[in-house]
């Protein structure tokens, strides 16, 4: 059976994917980066479903893309761009406005952790 995408299709192709990626991280995700370190308070429940719901759609989008291309170029590159946006979003939703670093876990209301201490 012929492969479908050759080697500088697969690139081109998951580039596209990428952008696209981006557009539909945008659509669901909203804010930029920045506006999220400074308009909003660390662990914020909304950026927090709407990142999870940006993810499954971009992964979902470059995982049916890179099968129909039959192309690991595809699924690659498509595949960093997702990563690097969520990587991005939840440093982001992590900061603390007030003092621009990173917020203490333990005051997320989103992800509560038990305490282990005696």
């Amino acid at each position: 059976m012929p492969q479908v995408a050759s080697r500088g299709n697969g690139m081109v192709v998951g580039v596209m994917v990428g952008v696209v990626d981006v557009l539909i991280w945008k659509h669901f995700v909203g804010p930029s980066v920045s506006d999220i370190k400074g308009d909003f308070q660390a662990f914020d429940q909304t950026i927090e479903s709407t990142e999870r719901t940006a993810l499954l759609v971009c992964t979902g989008f470059t995982l049916v893309v890179a099968g129909f291309a039959r192309s690991a170029e595809v699924f690659a590159i498509g595949g960093m761009v997702v990563l690097a946006l969520d990587f991005a979003t939840k440093q982001a939703n992590a900061v603390n406005p007030q003092t621009g670093g990173m917020a203490d876990p333990s005051s997320s209301s989103s992800y509560p952790m038990p305490s282990y201490g005696s």
